[in-house]
């Protein structure tokens, strides 16, 4: 796991090593163990690299690697977990290794199958690989996009790098904000991971699943490499066999994370996700993980989110895993002082208009200090097997549709028992809220029309995505919303820290088997994601498998609400920068402020809240980029 960038100049200008290594070391955060550069004069080429030393830890892993004496070049972020099964069948096909890494093991197979490659590695990635006899520069990101990469094409340049605020530091690079952008996050945050463009202008996001071929004197080439829908299977009739195979690839996809010459930790909220890779880990070990098969001894630390006194707070399910496994419990804390604490260092690290997950961020924060480098987390657990509150409305259209009285009343009856405070009729009550995440906002805030919500995988696959309304929300969320959306926040979250997250819910056979199951599988008995709580029955603490109350991702309400986060919206709010902004209306979101503050009103303070975040996102930018010129 690391940060990595790149610069192409096309005009022929040769590449500036300071410059490289600024554009690179901005990316310090994400890999803290050092730094290393290539540059091909020939080309005008220069790949840079921050490490964090996971797999083969000594200088030989470092990064930028050459390969087949020096035709391939390589800047990689990710892990590759099955690298020791490939590299078995690499050295039977006559290749040998110079490494422990991962990193050669990518070279290597890019050398025998070419782009098919992808198709053979699990895990995430982001690649970029130069071919200095071919002159053609290749960019590759996982089937999910769990590992961030952006590009900047023009006449004259060519760069990546894994996070916006690296193009910061490129002289010739202005960071501004595309206002109908910036109005799509406020309207729809969950739109901007699955466009191809990005809040930024110039700045391209390659999507997850698709990969990049450039080569001098031409336009980028895009390809998607990579459709769920072309790889699922026939999954067994009997609901028995279905969850004997379910568990079988998720105990898989758990031993291969657990590889690791580091020590792992994990992110244990007590929800059932992130309980069952616990639970998971603590049976693989048992089951006699061996060195050759690189498992780490160290891995029994577990990070744990309180909010003493608050309801959201889900210690007594985390001590239950903690309890039934023997892991060590490390407690972290969060009040609503500790957002504004760190409000300007989060955000920045965030880059995103969405709310600020302050746990997570402290979650992983910890997990540095106490020297933990790889978190295996629960991601994607709810996007495939059914697990949010709207997923019962799509649902309940098919049973409707089929007619089937006794599912639509199981569902309505599942529905009622996700409701994490009942006596609150918090999902109740804001049933069309919570039903509809991909609605868009009210638009009288905002004086320009939002960006259009596009998405090329959409585009192609919606003929496929006829008749079966969960599957449909289900995809859609997975692969160009919800999820994609998650994974950039958590990715910011934790590789601040220079923490790399790993999730067994996400490796590609499971979401495979997943997407072949039917509704009563991931909905069904009363229950979200059944099939995952029938396959962990034996390791999982009953009280957290029969747990139906869902919590999502929470954040202390207070952190907008309070009397000290009013003064600071209204600080800014006020402020001339957020007056004078071209996107929303100043006056009217002022008026609602000291309405809102009068009543009281959590919802509508949020909502400034947001606004807040994105005027502080640019002023940031525009701060930092102004310190570096």
């Amino acid at each position: 796991m690391c940060g990595i960038a790149g610069l192409w100049n096309l005009n022929g200008e040769p590449v500036s090593p300071g410059m490289l290594r600024r554009f690179t070391d901005s990316l310090a955060h994400r890999g803290p163990d050092g730094n290393g550069f290539y540059i091909d004069p020939d080309a005008n080429l220069g790949l840079g690299h921050r490490r964090l030393a996971i797999l083969d830890t000594s200088d030989k892993g470092r990064q930028p690697m050459a390969f087949a004496a020096g035709r391939y070049w390589i800047v990689y972020n990710g892990e590759i977990y099955n690298f020791l099964e490939l590299k078995a069948e690499l050295e039977k096909a006559g290749y040998s290794f110079e490494t422990d890494s991962d990193t050669e093991v990518i070279l290597a197979g890019y050398h025998h199958w070419g782009e098919d490659c992808q198709l053979k590695f699990n895990g995430m990635w982001a690649i970029a690989l130069w071919d200095r006899d071919e002159r053609r520069l290749f960019l590759s990101r996982d089937r999910f996009g769990v590992k961030p990469l952006l590009y900047h094409f023009s006449k004259d340049h060519f760069a990546f790098a894994s996070e916006m605020k690296a193009f910061l530091a490129l002289d010739w690079f202005q960071p501004d904000f595309d206002p109908s952008m910036v109005a799509l996050a406020l309207s729809n945050e969950k739109a901007i991971e699955g466009n191809e463009n990005s809040l930024i202008v110039g700045l391209n996001n390659l999507l997850g699943g698709h990969c990049l071929t450039l080569r001098a004197g031409e336009h980028p080439v895009v390809r998607r490499w990579w459709n769920t829908l072309e790889h699922l299977e026939i999954a067994p009739q009997r609901y028995e066999e279905q969850v004997e195979r379910f568990r079988e690839l998720f105990l898989d996809a758990c031993r291969i994370r657990m590889r690791s010459d580091v020590p792992i930790g994990t992110a244990l909220s007590g929800g059932l996700d992130s309980s069952s890779v616990v639970c998971g880990m603590h049976h693989v070990s048992r089951s006699g993980g061996t060195a050759p098969d690189r498992i780490a001894s160290d891995w029994q630390k577990a990070f744990i989110m309180t909010y003493p006194g608050e309801s959201i707070d889900e210690r007594k399910y985390a001590d239950e895993v903690v309890k039934k496994t023997g892991v060590q419990p490390v407690y972290c804390t969060a009040d609503a002082n500790s957002y504004l604490d760190h409000f300007d260092e989060v955000l920045f690290q965030l880059e995103a208009i969405s709310d600020i997950h302050f746990g997570p961020w402290q979650i992983y924060k910890t997990q540095r200090d106490n020297g933990v480098v790889v978190t295996m987390d629960g991601h994607g657990g709810d996007e495939a097997l059914g697990g949010y509150p709207w997923y019962l409305e799509s649902a309940l259209k098919d049973s409707i549709r089929q007619f089937s009285i006794p599912r639509t009343l199981e569902l309505v009856s599942t529905l009622r028992g996700l409701d994490p405070f009942p006596n609150e009729n918090f999902y109740l009550k804001g049933l069309q809220k919570v039903l509809r995440p991909g609605k868009l906002q009210k638009q009288s805030w905002l004086r320009i029309k939002p960006a259009e919500a596009k998405n090329p995988v959409l585009a192609a696959d919606q003929p496929r995505l006829k008749g079966d309304a969960l599957f449909k929300q289900l995809y859609i969320d997975f692969h160009i919303s919800q999820l994609p959306t998650v994974l950039r926040n958590f990715d910011r979250l934790s590789m601040a820290h220079g923490v790399e997250v790993r999730a067994p819910l996400m490796d590609w056979r499971l979401v495979c088997f997943a997407f072949s199951l039917p509704s009563s599988s991931k909905i069904g008995q009363g229950f979200t994601k059944r099939i995952l709580r029938d396959a962990v029955s034996d390791i999982l603490p009953e009280s957290v498998r029969r747990r139906t109350q869902k919590l999502g991702f929470p954040n202390l309400a207070q952190a907008w609400t309070s009397n000290r986060s009013r003064e600071f919206m209204s600080d800014i709010v006020h402020s001339a920068e957020f007056r004078q902004s071209p996107v929303w209306d100043a006056e009217k979101i002022s008026n609602t402020l000291r309405t809102a503050n009068g009543n009281k009103e959590g919802d509508q303070l949020h909502r400034v809240w947001i606004h807040v975040q994105a005027a502080s996102l640019i002023r940031l930018f525009k701060s930092k980029k102004q310190s570096l010129s």
